[in-house]
């Protein structure tokens, strides 16, 4: 069984199946890239791309587009961090008031001397925890940092 979480104003789709995935927008059955697990189907421009939920360390917003990093690559698409954060799962928590972070991704949190709280990635990326959202990240590792 296939699940499809689509909002019609979005310009992304999280789809979740075994070994394919199929949505109205694409028309056709879609085989995910690494086997079993959800990806995402970002529409931008004329083009759907296929991007793996596993892949991607990290997003961040710049007015109405999200960039989302999954390693080397970037995909802008048009959207609100806000709006993303509604069919991203659990896995992924807002650290940031322009930032979400793939919980999966982050290695380490360093302590600045100033008590800032930095994510460091398995990329090697430095993300600012804010203050406001501390109690999520605390939360979504279930450790007090």
């Amino acid at each position: 069984m296939t699940e499809v979480l689509n909002v019609s104003k979005l310009r992304f789709t999280r789809v979740e199946n075994d070994r394919w995935a199929a949505s109205g927008a694409v028309g056709t059955a879609v085989p995910s890239r690494r086997g079993p697990g959800a990806i995402l189907l970002l529409r931008v421009r004329s083009r759907v791309i296929v991007v793996d939920e596993g892949s991607i360390d990290w997003i961040d917003g710049a007015a109405n587009y999200v960039r989302l990093h999954a390693g080397q690559d970037r995909y802008r698409v048009r959207g609100t961090l806000k709006e993303l954060e509604g069919v991203l799962p659990l896995r992924f928590v807002r650290s940031h008031r322009s930032t979400i972070v793939n919980t999966a991704a982050v290695r380490e949190f360093v302590r600045t001397p100033c008590g800032d709280l930095i994510a460091v990635l398995r990329t090697g990326n430095r993300l600012t925890v804010g203050r406001t959202y501390r109690r999520k990240v605390e939360a979504a590792f279930s450790v007090r940092l």
